[in-house]
């Protein structure tokens, strides 16, 4: 039986700080569900002349291939804050690289002779792959200064889960596999990004399909391996797909270099996404998949079913035998 932690990596973005007639202090707290950094790999072989090739991309050749994990690289931030207007009267705009929309608050610390508009702390959603001004503020006196903090959750707080009907079983039709983890797991279903996860056991390799049509929102594909030990749990590959009703699809646990999507492209249901794997904290090969909103500013998982054999809803319920239509 095989089974994963849970998959909610958290990256760690460091604080930034401005220098200038005031000090500005801008700290980018924890994004949930959001990707953690990346490891390549090295590839090394011989072309045809004999002369050695390295590169970072899986070659095509019949010749003996050489991989070596690179080091692992920070992503940079896909949310970030940046002052468009003067550096007295400052303009405090939302970048969002994610090709899906996410919910920020800024909130104000330490904020002398500014006249601040709106009131902190304020929050607002920011869409995909937009500027957006948040806070104006304007000094008002001498020894002017101000810091603020930032939050982002992916994701739109108005969303409601309204599928128009069940989900594909995110595999080939024809096939059934087993779930080894459902809703509520004891293993490690008890955060509630995870909540209502599903682990569906699957040899290495197998084709993940699309559960619902939706835009690929962002992915990570370059782990090469995984274990039952803590220094996994940040380094599982993942797709996330973007649902017309606002809600996120989650594929983890992929297998390295096998996504097949780019971001921001459209998908429809049973699109060929990746392949399943066992990278990040898991205990063997398996997809882990989660319908997930966000609340506001707190990513949750939601309840969901399977079309089962008839096409009818079927709540996934652990040693399931799942089949896909």
């Amino acid at each position: 039986m095989t089974r994963s932690s849970g998959w909610r990596p958290i990256p760690r973005w460091p604080g930034q700080r401005l220098t200038g007639p005031a000090a500005v202090l801008v700290t980018l707290l924890s994004l949930p569900g959001a990707w953690p950094a990346l490891a390549k790999s090295l590839y090394k072989y011989q072309d045809a002349s004999g002369a050695w090739v390295f590169t970072d991309r899986p070659p095509a050749t019949d010749a003996p291939v050489e991989v070596r994990p690179l080091p692992v690289q920070e992503l940079p931030a896909k949310v970030s804050v940046r002052n468009r207007g003067a550096t007295d009267a400052p303009t405090l705009t939302v970048i969002n690289d994610y090709y899906g929309p996410i919910e920020v608050e800024i909130s104000g610390e330490g904020i002398q002779n500014m006249e601040v508009r709106p009131s902190l702390p304020a929050r607002m959603v920011a869409p995909a792959r937009a500027e957006t001004p948040v806070v104006s503020l304007r000094s008002t006196g001498p020894r002017w200064r101000y810091a603020y903090r930032v939050r982002a959750v992916l994701g739109d707080p108005t969303a409601t889960h309204n599928p128009d009907r069940p989900y594909a079983p995110p595999f080939a039709p024809g096939q059934r596999f087993p779930i080894s983890q459902a809703f509520n797991g004891t293993f490690s279903h008890q955060h509630p990004q995870s909540r209502y996860a599903v682990d569906i056991g699957m040899p290495l390799g197998t084709p993940v399909r699309a559960a619902r049509e939706g835009v690929i929102m962002e992915f990570a594909a370059d782990f090469l391996d995984g274990g039952p030990d803590e220094k996994y749990r940040e380094r599982a590959n993942a797709v996330r797909v973007l649902h017309a009703d606002g809600t996120m699809a989650v594929y983890a646990h992929l297998q390295a270099d096998s996504v097949r999507v780019s971001p921001g492209q459209r998908v429809e249901r049973g699109a060929w996404l990746a392949n399943s794997g066992n990278t990040g904290y898991s205990t063997g090969p398996h997809l882990h998949f989660a319908i997930q909103r966000n609340t506001g500013m707190e990513l949750v998982s939601v309840p969901f079913e399977f079309a089962g054999p008839d096409g009818r809803g079927v709540t996934p319920v652990e040693g399931m035998l799942l089949t896909a239509p």
